[in-house]
C-alpha cells in the first residue's frame, strides 16, 4: 500500500502533483459478498461494475476482497459486507483498528463482521494497533497532519466513555494533536463525518451545503474554526434525493458528492446521473491539479453510501510484503 506522501495520507487536494507520486499510489480495497447474499443481490452487477471502474484507472492497485471471479486483482476471502471503510482500520501516520459496533447495526451483526474483517487483516499480514473505542472509519477525517474530525455520533456509540477519555484515546493512537467534534446531520442514522466534510489541505476543507440547511452549515464551520481559527471552507453543493432509497432505516447517499476518494495523484468523484454532476466536477477541478476520475455510483448510493464508504485506501508503506 502506499505511503501518504509527506504529511498526506491518501493525498490531499494539493496544488500540484509530481509525476513521481504515481509510484506511491495506495492499494484501494473493495469488497464483494457472495452472490447468494439476499440483501446485496439486487446490486451484484453494480458492485462488480464499481470495482471494475476503479481498476481500469489503476489495475495494479485495486484489489477486491471476494471469492468471486473478477477482471482485476482479488484477495480470496469471503467478507459479507461492502462498506469496507467503516470496518477497516483508520489510517493517519498510524493504522488503528477501532471496534466496529455502531448503534445503527444489530450487535451480533457488527461483532460478526468485525471478527471477519480482523481475520482477513491478520491473514494478509497487516500491522495495526487496536482500540476498544467504537468508531466507524467513515466517521473520522484526517487533515494529513495533526487534526481529525468526527461527529458527535461517537458519544452515542461509546456511552461509557467521557469526551476527555475519547480525546485521550484518539490523540496518541492516531498521532494527532487536535480532535474536532461536529454535529450529526439530521436524519443521518450513520452519523459519519465523511458525508459532511473533506480536507483539501491542512486548513482548507470542502463542506457540504447540507441541502440548504444553513444553520447546520454555520454550526459545522464554527466548530471547526474554534479549533482551526484560520480554516477556510469551500461549500460543495449536493443534489440529495431520497428517490429509490433501498433501506427504510438508512438514508440514501445519492447526490452527496463530498464522499470522494483521494490518492496522491487522483480524485475519484461520485457521479449519480444527476444534473449537478458536472458542476461539482468543475468545482473540484478548480481546487486540484490531480486527475479526476468520475465514478458512477447512482444505484449503489441508494443503499446509504458512496465512493469513500465503499473503499479502503492503504499507503504503500503500510501494505504487507507478501
Amino acid at each position: 500500500m502506499l505511503a501518504f506522501i509527506t504529511v498526506v495520507t491518501g493525498g490531499l487536494l494539493v496544488a500540484g502533483c509530481e509525476p513521481s507520486l504515481a509510484q506511491n499510489e495506495p492499494n484501494i480495497y473493495t469488497a464483494l459478498p457472495v452472490k447468494s447474499d439476499s440483501y446485496y443481490q439486487p446490486f451484484s452487477h453494480s458492485l462488480k461494475a464499481f470495482s471494475n471502474q476503479l481498476s481500469r484507472t489503476d489495475p495494479r492497485h485495486v484489489i477486491t476482497i471476494t471469492n468471486q471471479s473478477m477482471n482485476h486483482r482479488v484477495s480470496r476471502f469471503s467478507y459479507d459486507d461492502i462498506w469496507v471503510r467503516d470496518v477497516a482500520p483508520v489510517i493517519t501516520t498510524k493504522m488503528v483498528k477501532f471496534k466496529y459496533g455502531s448503534n445503527y447495526l444489530p450487535k451480533a451483526d457488527a461483532s460478526y463482521l468485525d471478527r471477519q474483517f480482523r481475520t482477513w487483516l491478520d491473514e494478509e499480514g497487516f500491522n495495526y494497533q487496536v482500540s476498544n473505542l467504537v468508531l466507524d472509519g467513515g466517521n473520522l477525517i484526517w487533515n494529513g497532519h495533526d487534526t481529525v474530525i468526527l461527529t458527535n455520533h461517537v458519544f452515542d456509540d461509546n456511552p461509557g466513555w467521557t469526551r476527555s477519555e475519547i480525546v485521550s484515546e484518539l490523540k496518541p493512537k492516531l498521532n494527532v494533536k487536535r480532535v474536532i467534534f461536529i454535529p450529526v446531520e439530521p436524519g443521518d442514522v450513520l452519523g459519519h463525518a465523511d458525508g459532511m466534510v473533506k480536507f483539501i489541505s491542512r486548513n482548507e476543507l470542502y463542506v457540504s451545503d447540507f441541502s440548504g440547511n444553513h444553520k447546520l452549515l454555520r454550526k459545522v464551520e464554527h466548530q471547526i474554526k474554534s479549533v482551526i481559527p484560520n480554516a477556510k471552507f469551500v461549500v460543495l453543493p449536493s443534489a440529495y434525493t431520497s428517490r429509490g432509497q433501498y433501506d427504510r432505516k438508512i438514508a440514501s447517499a445519492k447526490g452527496l458528492y463530498i464522499n470522494m476518494l483521494e490518492t496522491p495523484t487522483k480524485v475519484y468523484v461520485p457521479q449519480y446521473g444527476l444534473s449537478m454532476d458536472h458542476k461539482v466536477l468543475k468545482i473540484i477541478r478548480s481546487h486540484t491539479h490531480k486527475k479526476l476520475i468520475p465514478i458512477n455510483v447512482g444505484k449503489i448510493s441508494t443503499m446509504g453510501g458512496s465512493v469513500h464508504c465503499l473503499t479502503w485506501d492503504v499507503p504503500k508503506t503500510m501494505v504487507p510484503e507478501k
